[in-house]
Parts: structure tokens; sequence; C-alpha cells
């Protein structure tokens, strides 16, 4: 008996010993891993945090609002806006909602958005179906638009029980479209072209960010915090593009490239004495009836720039007193064979013997290739120094981006052969683009000062200029001595007097300039060739104030540049002949009172520095300058006249506060 309950003694300690170890091994094992769970917590804890973080608390990129373009005489040609995206969250509408405001909500949107009814019915029943949380309704709205929108039934129970999601975005919009709008050019995901590239570290400011703290379903809500960035806008350009100009160029240049049926061209017209870019025109036929600015040929486009060379080539050997203008020339018939190839005069006119200025004056090719060839032909090296003295084989090294790289041979090289000379003094062999022919013909009409293109005259930030370009860049202080200099332009005057491009002289407007017509892919046996046709120049003939050139490439009806780049020229000057005696000869005094007139209008609304003036009703181009002038901060939508001041007439204006205007859409 005794023994049985020793034993039953010992059975029930063991048990308990086993579970007293059961247990303890238990505790071993959870505190192990309460162990590595803190080892892990701690060794990821950035981890977590970040993961926390992404998904309840961000930091938000605010975008800095992209400065304005301004033409020369002040009007917008690029500016950005503010613009609204609209979503619909279907999830947080309740059936109910959706069940009784649908076929109201349809109708409403039928009248705003332009699309019918059904569209909207079969389209929300869809979504709603299927709970979509951010389905599109539609991009791009002002503000006016949006406002209308929230007091549409089920939006104007707002973003939680009407879904209704509003995005923000700032959009890049141009008054210019097809005059100019390559000139102008972009800053995106596209690359960087034209001023809108070029100078770009001015326009995009600096951008802001704050953090942020998710409250629902792509619904964010600002934090307040110590770090947060408030964004810097970005500064303002003005453009030496005069729009009159551009649309006298471009309505000119589309003209004739309807009527000749042209593949593309270009123009330019240039400020002789400041280099200053008024005017730049590019059109591409994109189809059989429509041409557009697709590419920038005049800065881009290098080719062989055809009898427009001849004047680059009699001024070298001019300078070089090889030849002066009383020199006769034999043509032998308008015909002659140069190292084994057949040289012809397009317009030979049955004369046997010409002088230099006749020779340019009708743009004989026999007649250039003789007094040119055989003056250099045993070094031609003398001849191409020039070229090279003037820069021609270098890019002038323009603000804008995509200038093409000019071509001139060299003696030695393997591009230089027998032939070379001969046809480069008739622009073949040799590779220059509108812009680059243009600077040069620019330095003669500029007394032999060749100086750089700009196009861009000053940068301001908030009214107060940074930057301003406002001296003449120098690329070569004298091109020629001033006896050759005068000799070439009154041979440039004869072309239009008396030569190739007489048919359109007019005593009343007079210009002096160049014809030329490339014959294109010559080297190529095919039935038909395709052509550049050019004409370059300036006026007045005296005292020049402007520089152009025009080139039409590939047209189908007539291929000559008096056929096609002249009147394109003849009818850019004239206009802008008229446009500047209308300057010269309307009635000084009264120009002069309506002027004041303005001023003391515009001053006198504020008369008083320290209040607010009422500015509803006026042009706001032309108020903003005033307040930024002043040093106050504006903001603003639209770019018509002021139809809502955020400080109403008579308040008191202080400087760190901003002033908000809404202009016409």
């Amino acid at each position: 008996m005794y023994d049985k309950i020793n034993m039953e003694i010992k059975i029930k300690r063991y048990i308990l010993l086993y579970k007293s170890y059961l247990v303890s091994f238990l505790f071993i094992c959870i505190s192990i891993l309460i162990i590595l769970n803190l080892l892990h917590i701690q060794n990821y804890s950035n981890l977590y945090k970040r993961s926390v973080i992404e998904n309840k608390i961000r930091t938000n990129l605010i975008h800095a609002k992209r400065g304005n373009i301004y033409s020369s005489d002040n009007k917008i040609l690029a500016m950005s806006v503010i613009k609204y995206d609209i979503h619909i969250d279907f999830k947080s509408i309740s059936k109910k909602l959706f069940k009784k405001n649908i076929v109201s909500l349809c109708n409403s949107l039928e009248y705003l958005l332009k699309k019918p009814f059904f569209f909207f019915y079969k389209k929300f029943i869809y979504e709603k179906n299927n709970e979509n949380r951010y389905f599109l309704l539609a991009k791009n709205l002002d503000s006016l638009h949006v406002k209308t929108l929230k007091n549409f039934p089920i939006f104007r129970e707002g973003k939680i029980k009407g879904g209704f999601i509003v995005e923000k975005k700032i959009c890049r919009i141009y008054t210019l479209k097809d005059i100019g709008r390559r000139t102008l050019g972009y800053d995106d995901h596209r690359g960087k072209i034209g001023l809108e590239g070029a100078f770009s570290k001015y326009l995009k400011g600096k951008d802001g960010k704050r953090l942020e703290q998710r409250i629902g379903y792509k619904i964010w809500k600002p934090l307040k915090c110590k770090n947060d960035v408030d964004p810097e806008d970005g500064k303002d350009i003005y453009s030496t593009i005069d729009i009159s100009l551009q649309e006298i160029a471009y309505n000119a240049l589309l003209q004739r490239l309807y009527i000749s049926k042209a593949d593309h061209g270009c123009v330019i017209l240039m400020d002789v004495k400041s280099g200053k870019i008024p005017a730049i025109i590019n059109l591409e036929k994109i189809n059989s009836n429509t041409y557009s600015d697709v590419r920038n040929f005049a800065i881009w486009e290098g080719s062989e720039p055809g009898s427009t060379f001849k004047t680059i080539a009699i001024l070298a050997a001019l300078e070089d007193k090889k030849i002066d203008i009383d020199m006769m020339v034999n043509l032998q018939g308008g015909v002659i064979k140069i190292n084994g190839k057949v040289i012809r005069d397009s317009h030979y006119n049955g004369h046997k013997n010409m002088n230099i200025k006749q020779i340019l004056e009708n743009s004989s090719n026999v007649g250039i290739v003789k007094i040119i060839y055989n003056k250099y032909k045993n070094n031609p090296t003398e001849f191409i120094k020039h070229l090279y003295k003037w820069k021609l084989n270098k890019k002038i090294g323009i603000d804008l981006p995509g200038e093409g790289i000019p071509f001139i041979p060299k003696p030695g090289k393997d591009n230089w052969n027998k032939i070379t000379l001969p046809w480069m003094t008739f622009g073949y062999n040799v590779k220059l683009t509108p812009l680059q022919i243009l600077t040069f013909y620019n330095a003669i009409a500029n007394e032999g000062k060749m100086i750089k293109p700009i196009f861009v005259t000053e940068i301001k930030y908030k009214g107060n200029s940074i930057k301003k370009y406002t001296k003449p860049i120098i690329i070569e202080k004298s091109i020629t001595d001033h006896s050759s200099l005068k000799k070439i332009q009154n041979m440039l005057e004869g072309v239009v007097k008396n030569g190739t491009a007489k048919k359109y002289y007019n005593p009343e407007y007079p210009y002096a300039g160049k014809t030329g017509t490339t014959q294109l892919n010559y080297w190529m046996k095919e039935k038909y060739m395709n052509y550049n046709s050019s004409f370059v120049g300036y006026f007045p003939a005296k005292n020049p104030k402007y520089s152009c050139i025009v080139v039409i490439s590939n047209p189908s009806k007539g291929y000559y540049g008096i056929e096609t780049a002249v009147p394109v020229f003849d009818k850019i000057a004239k206009s802008i002949y008229q446009k500047m005696e209308k300057k010269t000869f309307i009635d000084n005094n009264k120009n002069k009172e309506n002027f004041v007139r303005k001023i003391l209008e515009y001053k006198k609304i504020f008369f008083n520095k320290s209040l607010m003036p009422n500015v509803i009703s006026y042009p706001g181009k032309e108020i903003i300058p005033i307040f930024e002038n002043k040093g106050y901060i504006v903001k603003y939508t639209g770019i018509g006249k002021v139809i809502y001041q955020s400080i109403k007439p008579g308040e008191k204006l202080k400087r760190n506060k901003v002033i908000f205007l809404k202009l016409e859409e």
C-alpha cells in the first residue's frame, strides 16, 4: 500500500516537472521570438517608417509657374494657365443618390460638355456597377466650368458623398500657332526646342515641396512643416518677335507656297543694326491642302546656297584686288567646260562680254567661274581663307538649339577635287543654313559689321529686369574694306534694278539683294529634278533697316528665285515700307496726344500709390506689368481684360500680399 502511494506521488511529481519544463521551454521560445522580432524591427525600422509614410504621408512636389514669353511690343506669346481635370469616384456615391439624380446629371452634362445624354448615361451606369474610383470625366477645364460642375446634381454633394474629384494642373498655351510656333518651341519629353528650350533655366523657376496627409482616396491634406518650400515662379522672357511683322511674313510665304505647290519654305527678317529677329516663319506641307510649322528650316536645314553664294565669291576677289567692276569677261556663248564638266548660264541673254557688275546682276555661272577659278585655281587656299575669316565654316552660335553645321571644303582634304573650286563659285560643294547666309548679307547691309542674330532682348522677374541683351554681339568688326563694300552694295542694287529681279523693281520701294536657284540631288540621274529657290537682301537699298531671306524648297510650279522667292520678299518689303511710312507720315501731334492721354490714364489709376485702384475692364497684359514694376506680387488666370480683382478698390496695398486678377478666357 505504501509503495503504491509512493509511486503515485512520484508520477504526479514527474508530471509537474514535465509541465514546468514544457512551460519553461515555451517561455524560452517566446522570449527568443520576441528578441528576434525586436532585432528585426530595429534593423528594418526605416523600411517600416517609409511604408507608413508612403501610405499615409507624402512629400508632394509643387510645380513652379513657368514664366511668360512676350513679343517685342509686350504681347504674350506663351503663358502658363491653371486648368482642371475632373474625375468621379463612383464607389463613394450611394446607390440611392445615384439612382435619384443620374438622369438630371446627364442632362446637365449634355448641355455643358456638348455630348449626347446617352453617352453619359450608359457610361455612368457601367462605371457605377464596376465601382470605378477614378473615372475621367473631362480634361483641361477652366475655373468657370469647374464652378458650374460643382452645382450639378450628385456633384454638389462634394468629394466624399458626390465623388467629385478636381485635380488642378498648369498648362502652357500659345497665342501664335503656325505663325512662329516652332520658334517658341517646347521643353518637355520631346526635348528642348526654340525659346522654351533655350531659356528653360530662366522660364521654369524652382519647384517647391510640402508635407501632405492622405484623408481619402486620391485626396491629400497639406500639413504644416518647417521643411516646406514655396515654389519660385519662373522668369519672363521678352523676345524680339514682332507679331505684326510675323503675320506679314507668314501670309506672304503661305500664299506663295500654295501657288508654287512647294514642299516647304522659310522666311527670316533681321534688324540690320541690332541683329534682332522680328520675324521667322517655317512652313511645311503636311497634306495636300495644309502647311504647318513643323520644323525650323531657317536655322536647321543646311543646303547648297546656289547663286546667292556668288556675292560672297566676288567680295573675296574684290578684297584681294584680283578683279575690278570694269573688268570685261568673255562668256563664250554661255557655255564652258572645266576639267571635263560643262557649266551653263541659265539666264544667258546673248551678251558676248559682261563686266563684273553685270555678271552678278544677271547671275552668270560662266562669268563667275571664269573670274574666280582663273584667279585662284593655282592657289585655292587664298580664296578659302576669306570664307574661314568670315567664319562661314562655323556655326553662328545662336541661342536657339538645333543650328545646322555649315560645310566649307578645304584644299588637300578628301572632299576637295579638280571641280570643287569652280562649282563653289556659283554655290555648290558648300552648305549653309538660311540664317547663316542672311547673317553674311546683313553684314553687307550693316556697313561690313557682322553681328549675331538674337531672339531675346530682356529677362525679367516680377517686373524687375535681371538681364538685358542691348548691345549687338559682334562676330566680325568688318568683313571687308570700305571700297569693296560699296562696290558689292552697288551690284546688289543692280540685281533688282537691271538684273534677275528687275521684274519687281519699284523706285518707291527700293531694295537690294540676290536671287538663287539650287538644283538638289543633281548627282542622281532622274527625269525630274528638285530645286531650292531663294532671294536674300535688304531694304531700303540705302540706309537699310531690315535684311531678309526667303527660301522655298522643291516648288512644282516655277523653280527660279525670281518666280517663287522674290515675290515673297517683295510683298514683305512693300508691306513693311507702307507700315514704316504710316508711322512717319501720320499726324505726329495727334499721335503724341493719344499716347500722352493713354499714359496719363494708366498713371491716374495709380495716383494714390498706397491704395488699390479699380482695374476692372482694363487689359491684363497692360495692367499686370504696372503692378509688377511697382514691386507687387500678381497672380492671374486668363488672357483678356480684367473681370475680377481680389483686393477691392480703395483698400490699402501691402507689398507682401498677393493681388489675384481674373482675366477673360
